[in-house]
C-alpha cells in the first residue's frame, strides 16, 4: 500500500493518464481524489462518473454533451457534457471496463487529441483535463473478448496502480477498524470500545467487501451497541462463521507476535505518528496510563529516558 501511495505522489503533477486497479471497496476512488488533491490542478474541478449506473444510451450524452435539437427529447438549448465541465481539472471514469464500445472511440480521441465533439455538433471543443480511470475487471480479457478497444486500453494504461485487497494487508486492519470506529462515535455522539476478543476475530476476517465493507460494519457497529465494549456477540453472524470456519488461521499475530504485543505495536505507531500519549489515548479510545506504560517500556527496552 506504501508502494501505492508512492506511486499516487509521483504521478500526481504530471498529466499522463493513471489507470487505478483494484477489487471493489479497496478505495480506488479516493486514490484518484486524493491524485486531484496534491496536482497542479486541485484548485479545478474533480469529476467523478460511473460508467456502470449510467445507462447505455445516455453515456455519450452524459460525457460529451449534445447540441439543441441533436435527437428528440433533447433539452432545447442542449446540454454540456461533464468533459466540457471538467475543463482545467480532473475527469474520474470509473468502472471504466463498464463503457459502451460505441463510447470508446470518442473516449480515445479525447485522451489523444484533447478534443471532442459533442452530439449533434460540428465544430470540435477542444479541453485541459487529466484523465483517471478506475475498474476492478481484467481489462486484458475484455479486450480478448472485443468488449473493450485494444488501443483505449493501452492509452489509459500509461500509469496503473493496483490497490492491494485488504486481506492482503492485514496490518491496515486495526488502525482502519479504530479511524472509522472514531469517526462514527464522534459523528454519532456515542463512545466505543473494541474488546481484544473481538480485534482478533475482526483481523482473522478476510473482507471481501474490503475496506467498503469495513467501514459499513463499523457504522452499524456504533449506531446498534448500546454498551461501551464491542464484543464477538456483537459482530455479525457471516463474521463468526467465518471465524469459526478458519479457526485454525493464526490471527492478530503480526511479525511472531501475541495478541498483547500487537496491541502495543499498535499503541506505538500510533505514538510516532502522534507524538502525544494524550493524542494517542484518544485516537485508540484507551487510557493514557496504558499509553504512557507501553512507551515507558519501549524505551527502557532501548535503554532511554521515558
Amino acid at each position: 500500500m506504501m508502494l501505492c501511495l508512492a506511486m499516487a505522489h509521483n504521478v500526481a503533477n504530471v498529466d499522463s493518464t493513471v489507470l487505478i486497479l483494484g477489487e471493489s471497496g479497496t478505495g480506488k476512488n479516493i486514490l484518484a481524489t486524493d491524485i486531484h488533491k496534491i496536482s497542479k490542478r486541485q484548485n479545478g474541478p474533480f469529476f467523478s462518473v460511473s460508467c456502470a449506473t449510467i445507462p447505455d444510451h445516455l453515456i455519450e450524452s452524459e460525457l460529451f454533451g449534445y447540441c439543441r435539437g441533436a435527437f428528440t427529447g433533447a433539452e432545447k438549448n442542449g446540454k454540456v457534457g461533464l468533459v466540457e465541465i471538467a475543463h482545467n481539472g480532473t475527469l474520474f471514469l470509473d468502472e471504466i471496463g463498464e463503457i459502451p464500445y460505441g463510447a470508446q472511440a470518442k473516449l480515445l480521441q479525447l485522451i489523444q487529441e484533447h478534443r471532442f465533439l459533442p452530439i449533434g455538433g460540428k465544430d470540435y471543443k477542444r479541453v485541459d483535463i487529466r484523465i483517471i480511470a478506475a475498474t476492478n475487471q481484467n481489462l486484458e480479457l475484455l479486450v480478448k473478448e472485443g468488449k473493450f478497444r485494444n488501443d483505449l486500453y493501452y492509452r489509459l494504461n500509461v500509469i496503473e496502480i493496483e490497490l492491494p485487497p485488504l486481506r492482503e494487508r492485514h496490518e491496515d486492519i486495526i488502525p482502519l477498524l479504530y479511524y472509522f470506529l472514531n469517526k462514527y462515535d464522534s459523528m454519532y455522539k456515542t463512545y466505543h470500545q473494541f474488546s481484544l476478543e473481538s480485534l482478533d476475530i475482526l483481523y482473522g476476517y478476510s473482507w471481501p467487501g474490503n475496506i467498503r465493507e469495513l467501514e459499513h460494519l463499523v457504522e452499524r457497529l456504533v449506531i446498534t451497541v448500546p454498551e461501551t465494549y464491542v464484543v464477538p456477540e456483537h459482530l455479525p453472524k457471516n463474521i463468526l462463521k467465518a471465524q469459526a470456519t478458519n479457526h485454525n488461521m493464526p490471527v492478530m499475530i503480526l511479525e511472531d507476535g501475541s495478541l498483547k504485543e500487537a496491541e502495543e505495536k499498535l499503541i506505538i505507531r500510533f505514538y510516532n505518528e502522534l507524538k502525544s500519549t494524550y493524542k494517542v489515548a484518544e485516537a485508540l479510545k484507551i487510557s493514557q496510563s496504558k499509553v504512557y506504560r507501553v512507551i515507558r517500556n519501549k524505551k527502557d527496552e532501548q535503554g532511554l529516558t521515558p
